[in-house]
């Protein structure tokens, strides 16, 4: 069954089915100026060969324009028309809850109530299959005043600018990853062998981590040689606390006086403390510990202490 529905707004005239009506409780927008209003307030029902506003206006024309000899009214024919016209209006009582407040004429949107049936271009048809529960935007029906629904211009994308962010971006990853190599290849072995191939590439190296934070040199002992005149002996236990290899540290011991001068200054590299045949390329392992004993010739310095640290 098809309705003739007007805009109160601008008097626009569109044409409704009963699908229509039931999509948003009657509640359209005008595709013209896109006021909203109840159509259920506003129907005349027209029969089904009636395709556009346009031909019910014209046979509205016709119907007038017919001779009448007698020029009496026919009131029976016009009451007839008129029993056609009430027929098609609901019963405005169901409405009554719709229109209970001054915003029926403006209904809110599908968040608190019924969405609104938008009347503009390109509608698919409803039909009674059709879920009106899972609409969450507004839907338009046929605009049979022929005007064309402006569109939403579409959002360029600009590719240039994507290509040159992502190539931005990557080469700030290989960036970090590049001045952070050697905290990586400690930290994660498992991806040591791919960092060194790129080093070949790049003729860069990857040398053993060297934190002394994570280093510790303790038990130390300092005693004179029994055997050999100005000759004292050194000892200590050199500690790697981190949870990866790290390259041996120097030493450097301080020897002093009584009065905590200093009077000789020795910086004693791995290769020197360190027993013959140690792998020194492999670094002191994680956890690891290593005894180190030194022989040291005083001359004929007094020397009554020592102080000792751990350098690179």
């Amino acid at each position: 069954m098809n309705y003739i529905t007007s805009c109160p707004a601008c008097g626009t005239q569109f044409l409704l089915n009963n699908e229509h009506l039931k999509a948003r409780r009657g509640k359209v927008q005008c595709g013209n100026c896109e006021h909203i209003f109840n159509a259920k307030n506003r129907l005349t029902e027209v029969s089904d060969d009636i395709n556009s506003p346009e031909e019910y206006n014209a046979s509205l024309e016709e119907t007038l324009a017919e001779p009448d000899e007698t020029q009496v009214l026919d009131e029976k024919r016009i009451g007839e028309k008129l029993n056609v016209v009430l027929e098609g209006v609901p019963d405005l009582q169901d409405l009554a809850s719709d229109n209970a407040d001054t915003s029926a004429d403006f209904p809110i949107m599908a968040a608190e109530t019924d969405d609104t049936l938008f009347i503009g271009s390109n509608t698919p048809h409803l039909t009674d299959a059709y879920d009106t529960n899972q609409i969450s935007s507004p839907i338009s029906i046929e605009d049979l005043t022929g005007k064309e629904k402006l569109k939403k211009p579409k959002t360029k994308v600009n590719y240039w600018l994507v290509s040159l962010s992502v190539l931005f971006a990557l080469l700030a990853g290989l960036q970090t990853i590049y001045a952070k190599r050697i905290q990586i290849a400690a930290e994660y072995p498992q991806y040591k062998t791919y960092l060194v191939q790129a080093c070949h590439a790049l003729q860069c190296e990857i040398p053993l981590p060297k934190n002394l934070d994570l280093l510790t040199i303790d038990d130390s002992d300092m005693q004179e040689d029994e055997n050999r005149q100005n000759v004292i002996k050194f000892s200590s236990m050199l500690l790697n606390n981190a949870r990866f290899a790290q390259a041996y540290p120097n030493i450097e011991l301080t020897l002093t006086t009584t009065d905590d001068e200093p009077v000789l200054r020795k910086l004693v590299k791995p290769r020197e403390y360190l027993k013959a045949g140690t792998d020194i390329d492999a670094g002191l392992g994680s956890r690891e510990e290593k005894r180190i004993h030194l022989a040291i010739n005083v001359k004929d310095l007094a020397v009554a202490g020592y102080r000792v640290q751990l350098v690179y």
